[in-house]
């Protein structure tokens, strides 16, 4: 343990500089604290180790643990990706969707949805699905029932039923959760792909 202020204060420096070159505040900050904690159980001869420790983990996160960035850089990006999943050419995926942002909308007509609910609410689930399977996005019934709820083709009562029959897609979770994970099958994916050229005109 340390004697003094002075011996105090060159601990903590050794813990930052062991844990500087580490990516994320959390994992720093848990890093930090593991580092110091050795420190001042251990004493000043081990902030040699402490350095070689904070060289070895931060190598390792910049090597192995860090996350690589494999979103979209910008909106031209995002439309060649939603224009090859749905098998549209790039300039006709701004009729159908908003893709300006980093999360995609649906960008059709009101009119151009069926007028029954439960036919809409299926239309609206394959394209949903479909344009965030091509952005790498996960899915959930509550997108699905934002868009629903803005395009005023929201049956409460109905939604989930909705979505748990049909067979183009899997609403994943337990039955009676507000809020499911939706995944696309093959037939959904092709479904969504005729859609789209509907939509388009094609």
């Amino acid at each position: 343990m340390p004697t003094n202020v002075k011996e105090l204060k060159s601990l903590v420096e050794a813990a930052k500089q062991a844990t500087a070159g580490l990516e994320g505040t959390d994992l720093r900050r848990t890093a930090f604290e593991r580092v110091l904690d050795h420190l001042l159980k251990n004493g000043a001869d081990e902030v040699t180790v402490a350095n070689r420790m904070g060289t070895t983990q931060a190598t390792s996160t910049e090597t192995g643990s860090q996350s690589a960035d494999g979103s979209f850089a910008d909106e031209q990006q995002r439309v060649d990706a939603i224009a090859t999943y749905f098998r549209i050419a790039p300039d006709d995926v701004l009729h159908v969707f908003d893709a300006s942002g980093e999360r995609p909308a649906l960008a059709v007509h009101t009119s151009s949805l069926d007028t029954r609910k439960a036919v809409a609410t299926r239309e609206i689930a394959l394209l949903v699905a479909g344009v965030r399977t091509a952005l790498g996005l996960k899915t959930t019934t509550a997108h699905i029932r934002d868009v629903a709820d803005d395009y005023g083709r929201l049956d409460s009562p109905n939604f989930m039923s909705t979505l748990a029959n049909m067979a183009d897609i899997s609403v994943l979770g337990r039955v009676g959760s507000p809020n499911r994970v939706v995944r696309m099958k093959v037939s959904g994916a092709e479904k969504a792909r005729e859609l789209a050229h509907r939509l388009i005109g094609d």
